[in-house]
């Protein structure tokens, strides 16, 4: 009985903070009850990324399994009404700093964003849309080294200047493969749930 609560209270936390949907469609009779009656049909995904080389597969085998995990109440499958189509649209890499107090702090966010769209496979009219954004960041902090000496900071400087290596570097981003997944799974959140 307390397992059961537990499983209901993440799943209900996980709601609560899911992503939101830019320019969300959603068909009145798109209900919780109409998709997990008709299901999913296989979900296909592809991106419209400039030289970046995303295997639509593996793609298609992260949302399956976001799906999966985050909505075990939807059948998926090939005799699913509903045909899901996802498009990566963007992939975008920031680096910022800052200096306080005598501590460097670098971070790498990735932003992904893609595009869903759920069609009907009985009538062809798309009942759900959207644009669905997610981000993580990664943090490196350093502890600024304090020189005594001029002649110490200019050699320092020199050597850096010659090997063009940054004392303080950014951190890699977050892997590509773990954002997109999270906006999978927010995608499956936001699909029509039957609350209670």
């Amino acid at each position: 009985m307390a397992l059961t609560g537990i499983v209901a209270g993440c799943a209900e936390l996980d709601r609560l903070t899911k992503p939101g949907v830019e320019g969300l469609l959603l068909a009145p009779d798109f209900t919780s009850a109409a998709l997990t009656d008709g299901g999913l049909g296989a979900a296909r995904v592809g991106a419209s990324l400039k030289g970046d080389a995303v295997d639509p597969e593996v793609l298609e085998t992260l949302l399956t399994t976001a799906i999966r995990s985050k909505r075990p109440d939807v059948p998926l499958g090939a005799r699913g009404r509903y045909q899901v189509t996802a498009r990566v649209i963007a992939d975008d890499v920031s680096k910022r700093g800052d200096d306080i107090e005598g501590t460097i702090y670098r971070w790498a966010k990735r932003r992904v964003k893609v595009n869903y769209a759920v069609v009907d496979g009985a009538t062809q009219r798309q009942v759900w849309g959207g644009v669905i954004e997610t981000e993580n960041e990664t943090l490196a902090t350093y502890e600024k080294e304090k020189k005594k000496k001029s002649s110490e900071r200019i050699v320092d400087e020199i050597i850096q200047a010659i090997t063009e290596t940054e004392p303080y570097p950014y951190p890699d981003p977050p892997f590509f493969s773990d954002v997109v997944k999270q906006n999978f799974e927010g995608f499956a959140l936001n699909l029509p749930y039957q609350s209670g």
